[in-house]
């Protein structure tokens, strides 16, 4: 059902039941005001009656059953109730036009202990009321009339007539008020209809920006700038990708060729197979953190945490790192350790956390020209983990600090160094999936500290995003 239809269908459904509640109202009201009326007619005329026949009398012998034959005209014609005139106990003494039949002992309970009272007599409507003439006799005088439904049953009719006429007009309205509200929505699927996967520099216009869809046209507009934004970095990605990738490809062609143009010796085979398997290796170092960033990105809930000890683990990464570099020199020094040692230990993936402490120290001494590094663990004073890693390389110009995490990102004074500029921005991926603030401390000529600031957490609690 289109959003139109709904809206008309629910205002009408609104407009019903409030004029239903209303008419209603005003036929309840509007009886209630009949009713009333009639029983004060009633009443006015069935005293007038009592106070005409028995107003004076002392002796009840001196009542005529029927109403007086000169009686019959015309004051028959003003008043064709008809009017009674009985004893407490119910025994008939007058009757003014035919007199009521069969008017049960509970009437005159009721009027002996309520006084005033309604009640219905078959087709009629009754009202008995008690009345004590002057002599303080005590009577009660019953009062029977046709009630006139003629006025009732016309503003019935009205009523319902004006409901349709009002229910007839509301659903025009409806639907224009719908068609109104909505037509700056069918604006803004047109707009986006309009947008072309081939170009996302377009954005969605709204005339009014102070209603919620002009927000929502905010929102969306900022939704093509983060995709725009991702389409750019994808391209960018795979171009670098297919850069790093291709020119390793083309340096290991090309020795093998030039290998089997000639015979060679065995010290040149030797030295072909290993710059061969260097550059093997740098390709899948290429590929390993490609990996790792492509799980971070698509699976990061997935991941899997659990306690680690970071003083630990730091040790054995820095072994690892000086087997497989032996030129390299790391210097660890835990700074002030705690007396507790279970505020060592933080919740993380052991496997990703060794990779972003051995892309830090291996970046450190890589650019240092005596490939040393200075590590160092401490602890803030409210209990948090702070990991500094400090090389003595050229340092890192300050309008170059904000684009070395991006993925491929190599500075033009270190072309000479080897390297694919995947490494930090894996870094940062990783710290970020554990929300370790990551800080760059660096200048030209002064060398680069990077600090790791790990998240105040129990162990065993997990990360809260």
């Amino acid at each position: 059902m289109q959003i139109r239809v709904r809206l008309t269908l629910q205002f009408i459904l609104i407009a019903a039941s409030i004029l239903v509640v209303a008419f209603f109202y005003i036929h309840f009201q509007f009886k209630l005001n009949l009713q009333d009326e009639y029983y004060d007619s009633l009443r006015s005329k069935a005293l007038l009656i009592a106070e005409m026949v028995a107003g004076k009398k002392t002796d009840e012998q001196e009542f005529r059953i029927e109403a007086p034959t000169e009686m019959s005209s015309p004051l028959v014609a003003d008043y064709p109730e008809n009017i009674s005139i009985y004893t407490p106990d119910g025994k008939r003494l007058y009757s003014f036009n035919p007199a009521p039949n069969d008017i049960k002992q509970a009437a005159f309970d009721d009027v002996r202990i309520y006084g005033e009272c309604r009640f219905p007599h078959g087709k009629f409507s009754a009202l008995a009321i008690p009345y004590m003439n002057k002599a303080g006799e005590d009577y009660v005088v019953i009062a029977e009339s046709v009630f006139d439904q003629v006025h009732l049953d016309n503003l019935t009719q009205i009523l319902i007539l004006v409901f349709l006429i009002s229910i007839t007009l509301v659903a025009i309205g409806g639907w224009f008020f719908a068609r109104q509200a909505l037509a700056p929505m069918s604006r803004i699927m047109n707009q986006v209809d309009a947008l072309l996967p081939t170009d996302m520099s377009h954005r969605l216009v709204t005339t009014n920006q102070h209603d919620e869809l002009s927000r929502l046209v905010i929102t969306f507009n900022k939704l093509l700038d983060r995709i725009q934004q991702v389409f750019g970095l994808q391209k960018m990605f795979l171009s670098n990708i297919s850069h790093e990738l291709k020119n390793p490809l083309n340096v290991i062609v090309s020795q093998v060729e030039v290998t089997l143009q000639n015979e060679r010796s065995e010290e040149e085979y030797v030295a072909t197979l290993s710059s061969v398997l260097a550059d093997v290796k740098e390709l899948n170092d290429v590929a390993d953190k490609l990996m790792q960033m492509a799980r971070i990105n698509s699976d990061g809930a997935m991941i899997r945490f659990q306690p680690l000890r970071i003083d630990e683990m730091i040790w054995q990464t820095k072994e690892t790192l000086l087997k497989n570099h032996p030129e390299y020199t790391i210097h660890f020094e835990v700074v002030n350790l705690p007396d507790d040692e279970q505020k060592l230990f933080f919740n993380g993936n052991e496997q990703l956390l060794r990779t972003a402490l051995i892309n830090l120290m291996d970046n450190g001494c890589k650019f240092s020209p005596d490939k040393k590094v200075k590590a160092s663990l401490s602890f803030s004073s409210e209990g948090a983990i702070i990991i500094e890693f400090k090389d003595n390389g050229p340092g890192i110009p300050q309008e170059e600090l904000p684009m070395i995490f991006n993925a491929f990102y190599r500075s033009p004074r270190t072309s000479t160094v080897k390297g694919s500029g995947i490494g930090l921005s894996l870094v940062q991926s990783i710290l970020k999936l554990h929300h370790i603030e990551l800080n760059v401390n660096s200048r030209s000529g002064h060398g680069t500290t990077f600090i790791l600031i790990f998240p105040v957490v129990s162990v065993g609690e997990p990360i809260k995003e």
